[in-house]
Parts: C-alpha cells; structure tokens; sequence
C-alpha cells in the first residue's frame, strides 16, 4: 500500500465539481479514519454488489471498490488496516436496497414527505404517524437504527397502506447519513421533504401543510423554527398524547433555542445533507424562513451561528413543536443514551434550564390532537 496522503483541496473542489458526486456515499470511518468519496464509478461498485449471485462475487465487488478508493480519492487519517474491508463490504450492504419496505404506490410523484430516523420510541409512532397523515402529509420515511421495543410490528398497518416507508438503518451516529440517503432516494418522488426527529410535530396553524407549501416553490428549502416545550409538572412518563400532555412553552418567544431551525428541502435542490439542521443547497441557494428572508446572510442569523438558526422566532405559518424534554424520567432516559447526532450524553440541569423561567401555555396543536385521539379511540 502506498504511504499516507494528504488531502489536494483543489482537486477535491474540482472532483465533486465535475463527477456528479455520489454524495450520500460520504461516510466518516471511526475504525480507519477514511473519508469516502462515491462517484458514479462508485455507484456501480455497489450495484454490482447488491446483485451478486453468492459470496465471492460479492468479496469480488468489495475488492474492487478497493482498488477504486486507492487510485482514486480519499483522506487517510491513519495506519491502513485489514478491517477496511470489512467497512466497505459493511457501507455498500447498509446502502442496499433490501432492507426497504415500501408498499407506496409507484409511477406517481407525492407532495409532501417527512423523513425521521427512530431508535426505540415505538410507543409514541401511532401517535406521531396519525398527527403527521392529519396535516396532509403524503409518505413518511422511517429508519429504524436498530429499535428492540416491536417497532416494526407497530409500523406494519402503517407500511401496508402505503403511507409508512420502512428502512432498517444499524449503526452509530448514522443520523445525517440517514438523512442523506433519504434525500438521494426521494430527488424524483416527492416535491417536498421535511428533515424532522421524532420528538418533532412539525404544522401550519393556518391549515393543511401542502396548501401552504405552495408559496415557497420558488425556494429551494424553508427553515421552520422550533417551539420548545418542557417537562409540565410530570416526573415520570403519562398516559395519553404527547399533544395533550405537554403544553407549557418558553414565555420570550424568541429565546435562543426557539431561534433554532429544521428545514423543509426541495429534494432535487438539495446538493448534500452536512447536517440534521440545514442542509447545502445547489447553485449557492440558501433557504429562508417563513417571511421569505434569506437564511445564511448577515441579517437573517444570529452572529456565529449559521444557518442552522434564525435571528427571530417565527412560527405563524410554519411552526414546529419541540417535545425535547417530556417527563423528567424520559429526560433522565435521554440524557443518558445520548443523542442521535453523535453528542455526547445529555447534561440534564442544561437542557432544563430554559423551563426555569417564565412559561405560557400553548394550544395551537389542539386541531390536530383532536383528530389523533378520535382515531386512536376507534
């Protein structure tokens, strides 16, 4: 194997410039410190590797991916280690197509679609389903990271009508891959596609979701601000709706964490998914907030911050409800497992302390919790 090289910036400008990248393919490696680079060149390695007929022709393709990534381009950050096999045959396995589950009628292109990857929160997925299909939404995209609570068995009314889209997606810190790969497979089904967690209820409060989507076609994507809502009152986990139970918000509309941002991305605008707040858009576009104000530029975000926040809470035509915190027992869950994203173990007293001071109550998702909850009694 060849020495160690360093990365030749101008030349990786111009190779993602000029081959089409195969940007879902972008993966950080723990194990050997590669960052790998799909062209179409790279796309066909992994076809060839879906549609093998046994083993070795499957050894065969990972071995020629090999040969690929060393003539080719990549950052190696360490010692090269047997185990990069073992990556390559893992990650072209992991973006097959045969752990999906879509029953969703084909040849037709939907609206609006929400994508969420999930990790054991079956109990709360009717819920989150029926309140998402209540705003108009046309599929919804769930990769399961590796869920042991029966989330499949709870999501299989929902997949054999066509509205649930099923991925198993295993790994750590797979989160903005997921979103990722979401984006690549969606370019030519869907119009419209929400970058949302599962403690997110993303709506309008002037009405049906795809009716106000509407008026933003001319932009590549919407950032949608949060509404962040804490724990009410309950130590541990209730009974009933998310919607029901949670109403108490942060009285300053505009504090900080409001001022965050979740994107609603024109998938074939969408250049690549960086990461889970606001992806890169093509032909240097940016999106904007609900008023239509760039978001990216010196007015529109707060100092240092990015694009992944707004300078002011916006929430009369897009708003989503953020239930970061539920019941002091599920915070207390939350913070140690850690987070989707790759933080680290959540730091409890922070994420309480904007429900410290002054709180209103909010009850602007009562509409839809309405029609949840009929249809979770029928």
């Amino acid at each position: 194997m060849s020495e160690e090289k360093e990365i030749d910036i101008e030349r990786y400008e111009q190779f993602l410039e000029n081959n089409s990248i195969y940007l879902e393919g972008l993966k950080q490696s723990k194990r050997t410190g590669l960052l790998f680079v799909f062209n179409r060149k790279m796309k066909k390695l992994y076809e060839d590797y879906l549609n093998a007929a046994n083993t070795e022709e499957k050894l065969e393709a990972c071995a020629t991916a090999i040969d690929e990534y060393e003539n080719s381009f990549f950052v190696r950050s360490q010692t090269w280690t047997e185990c990069f096999a073992e990556d390559i045959r893992l990650f072209l396995k992991r973006f097959g197509r045969n752990n999906v589950i879509d029953n969703s009628p084909k040849g037709g292109k939907d609206y609006y679609s929400i994508v969420v990857i999930v990790k054991n929160a079956a109990r709360y997925m009717r819920e989150y389903i029926l309140f998402y299909e209540a705003t108009g939404v046309d599929r919804i995209y769930i990769y399961d990271n590796e869920s042991t609570d029966n989330l499949k068995a709870v999501l299989k009314p929902f997949i054999e009508s066509g509205l649930v889209v099923y991925r198993y997606w295993p790994g750590k810190v797979v989160q903005t891959a997921a979103y990722r790969d979401a984006v690549r497979r969606t370019k030519k089904k869907t119009k419209w596609l929400a970058i949302v967690d599962d403690d997110e209820f993303l709506f309008s409060p002037k009405g049906q979701m795809p009716e106000q989507l509407k008026n933003f076609e001319e932009y590549p994507g919407i950032g949608v601000n949060w509404v962040v809502f804490g724990p009410n009152g309950h130590d541990r986990r209730p009974e009933g709706l998310i919607m029901d139970n949670y109403t108490s918000t942060i009285a300053f509309q505009d504090e900080g964490i409001n001022c965050h941002i979740k994107s609603i991305v024109q998938p074939e605008w969408v250049y690549t998914v960086n990461q889970v707040h606001s992806p890169i858009y093509k032909g240097s576009k940016f999106a904007v907030n609900e008023k239509g104000e760039i978001i990216g530029n010196k007015y529109a975000h707060v100092i240092r911050a990015g694009k992944a926040f707004t300078y002011r809470n916006n929430r009369e035509i897009f708003r989503i409800n953020h239930y970061i915190t539920k019941s002091l027992e599920e915070l207390r869950e939350k913070c140690r497992r850690g987070f989707g994203d790759g933080a680290p173990k959540g730091d409890f007293n922070r994420l309480l302390l904007p429900f410290k001071g002054p709180q209103i109550y909010d009850y602007s998702i009562k509409p839809y919790a309405d029609i949840v909850r009929k249809k979770v009694r029928e």
